[in-house]
């Protein structure tokens, strides 16, 4: 796997790949989880094994699974390290086969640790079983739920004396590597279990996006702002695990807005339920995303992006979009520009939001959806295309003026809201 950067801030790039391994009947069993340095690699540069897989552990192993069945396991490679140190009881055990090099240098830490791994559910693959190799040295044998053979290396003879010398182990066998026919009819009547290499199948590259913690939280956050059905209580709770937004908020409910109120507010359960969840979601929702992007063109986007929603939500105050809550055209105007903000596809960020699938299709811009024509307005007045913003201003039976009024009345919501973030 190889995470390419575009600059603070910004989603990361992730490549890898996995290549299935099959059973008897030819039905994928598992997929092993393979390092790649750049898009279109065909192998990786592994200058730290340990770190490569701590890599996995923490970005690669949701992409990975993405797609595949409940039942289909990950052999994730792991190193000694990897190990001893416990990070792969991030990975869940049901689906996780821990694939360990033949030759790691095993000790009594180490086979602490892997029983205290068996104990929790998680299963072990040991890697490239050969002639030569060190497993029948360093005990690595009877830990074993699965032991690999590459099957390219060795002789026919080989491969059936190796398979003799298991003759005690009770595990399932892999043979790997396998390039044709004839090699994976000879491993099966050796009997093998499994079975993997280019013969079956290629390993299939894998690309997606890794964001930063700070925004990968922020994300986390935005769909909870974003649940209609969401409680207060709920959205305080998201609020709370985010310590720089707790005080802001705060900070916002002790402003000159709730001036009338008595004393200072110093609990964010008080300051939420004076402030009310519209007024607490807007804000915080307004907050996200002014911090998704920090630079000048952040910045600007997002005001532009606040500004929009406003709009749209004075123009329901007007009763100019009959049929259409406010809060959901101002969520709407909030959520146009949030691929822009997280550099990331729409589709991707909206794929397990709790929104209502009419929104969905309109921040995806599908033209058959009603509200997809408020996004387009917005798009176009952010572009200056006044031409076809007075096209849609007509279609949507809003009359110039009108648009106009509720366009300054939003500037001053926009102002006034960024002024207490």
């Amino acid at each position: 796997m190889h995470r390419t950067f575009h600059g603070p801030g910004h989603a990361v790039d992730l490549f890898m790949a996995r290549q299935p391994i099959f059973s008897k009947d030819l039905d994928v069993f598992a997929h092993e989880l393979l390092f790649r340095k750049c898009e279109g690699d065909v192998c990786a540069l592994i200058t730290d094994f340990d770190d490569a897989t701590n890599q996995v552990i923490a970005d690669g192993f949701a992409l990975a699974t993405k797609g595949l069945g409940p039942r289909e396991k990950i052999s994730v490679n792991v190193g000694y390290d990897n190990i001893l140190s416990g990070y792969v009881l991030a990975l869940p055990p049901e689906r996780t086969i821990l694939e360990v090099p033949s030759d790691i240098q095993a000790d009594d830490r180490f086979f602490k640790a892997c029983d205290e791994l068996k104990e929790k559910g998680y299963c072990f693959l040991l890697d490239n079983f050969t002639p030569t190799c060190k497993a029948r040295e360093n005990g690595m044998v009877p830990l074993a739920d699965f032991i690999k053979v590459p099957v390219d290396s060795s002789t026919g003879r080989e491969v059936a004396r190796l398979k003799k010398e298991l003759g005690a182990w009770r595990g399932g066998l892999v043979a790997s590597r396998i390039e044709s026919w004839e090699a994976f009819e000879g491993c099966r009547f050796l009997g093998f279990n499994y079975f993997q290499g280019y013969f079956f199948s290629h390993p299939k590259e894998i690309a997606g996006k890794k964001l930063p913690s700070l925004k990968a939280a922020r994300l986390r956050l935005l769909k909870v702002l974003s649940d209609e059905e969401a409680s207060l209580g709920a959205v305080v709770d998201a609020l709370s695990t985010d310590q720089a937004l707790s005080v802001r908020l705060l900070q916002f409910v002790n402003s000159a807005a709730f001036c009338m109120l008595d004393g200072k507010i110093d609990s964010l359960a008080r300051a939420a339920s004076l402030a009310g969840l519209d007024a607490i979601r807007k804000w915080a929702t307004a907050a996200v995303l002014s911090d998704l992007d920090p630079s000048g063109r952040g910045r600007e986007l997002s005001l532009r992006t606040l500004n929009g929603a406003f709009f749209l939500s004075r123009l329901t105050d007007a009763g100019l979009t009959p049929g259409t809550a406010g809060d959901t055209l101002f969520l709407l105007g909030l959520l146009r520009n949030v691929d822009g903000l997280m550099d990331m596809k729409m589709k991707d960020i909206l794929a397990d939001m709790p929104l209502d699938e009419s929104l969905k299709k309109a921040l995806l811009r599908e033209p058959r959806e009603p509200l997809a024509r408020y996004v387009a307005l917005l798009d176009r007045i952010d572009a200056n295309d006044w031409d076809h913003a007075r096209g849609l201003f007509k279609a949507l039976g809003i009359a110039p003026r009108q648009a106009a009024n509720a366009y300054l009345k939003a500037g001053e919501d926009t102002h006034a809201l960024m002024s207490q973030i």
